[in-house]
């Protein structure tokens, strides 16, 4: 592994802390991958631990898209065809998580549209769900499907499931991941409250998603993150390791 690359996974690792950090943990479950820059597959958070215990560069492992772990130390999840399939149709894609946030997977199981009671909802021009009733995405044919679903977009819901969101970086894809997650959880809030639903017409949304989905705020959002996880980090001693 060489130093550009070490260095890419051990931002890969921060990022799953900062997932955990931002209500994405589910135990064990959940993994984000990074594509492999020489085109041997994809490095992928290893098995058996969570988002909030992935540390450094040493706690992933390469799989080709095949499903084979052809290096690194540990198992490789399950579901790698989510991984491989979205690589496989989007050659714009460098990153992709799969996870399971409470308030996004509850919204999941909903057949009605993301709708933009807050801003968050607009960082997506739509985010599709995938209807297909698999418990776990672990046969080729099924991640194709997902990723036919997905189509252009940065996020999918994955109805009674969780989701997958995607991006062209790491940055990308955790503050899409991020982003989702309060979006998905302003609806479930306000629809309980009985608001009525926003009266934003198409060209209203197109306009905030100009104004907001910006490489300058994803990356005023990442280093926010990486602030607020390494204050936590600070008040719990310097460990690493992240459990919410």
């Amino acid at each position: 592994m060489n130093n550009s690359l070490r260095d890419s996974l051990e931002r890969l690792a921060l990022a799953c802390r900062i997932l955990e950090m931002e209500g994405h943990g589910d135990m064990t479950l959940g993994h984000f991958s990074l594509r492999d820059p020489e085109a041997r597959g994809f490095w992928m958070k290893r098995n058996r631990m969570g988002l909030g215990e992935i540390v450094s560069a040493d706690d992933f492992v390469l799989v080709d898209m095949e499903g084979n772990k052809i290096a690194g130390s540990g198992g490789r999840h399950s579901e790698w065809p989510i991984h491989s399939e979205i690589y496989r149709l989007r050659p714009d894609i460098n990153a992709v998580a799969h996870t399971h946030p409470e308030y996004a997977s509850i919204f999941s199981a909903s057949d009605t549209p993301l709708l933009p009671y807050t801003l968050e909802a607009d960082y997506f021009d739509a985010v599709p769900r995938h209807t297909e009733k698999v418990a776990l995405i672990n046969e080729k044919h099924e991640g194709l499907a997902l990723a036919k679903t997905l189509d252009r977009h940065y996020a999918v819901l994955m109805a009674n499931h969780g989701v997958t969101f995607c991006g062209t970086s790491i940055e990308h894809a955790t503050c899409m991941g991020v982003f989702l997650e309060k979006a998905c959880k302003a609806h479930i809030v306000a629809a309980s409250a009985g608001f009525a639903e926003p009266e934003l017409t198409e060209p209203h949304r197109r306009k905030r998603n100009s104004q907001i989905m910006m490489p300058m705020h994803i990356d005023q959002s990442w280093a926010y993150f990486c602030r607020k996880i390494e204050w936590l980090q600070h008040k719990r001693g310097g460990d690493l390791r992240f459990y919410g």
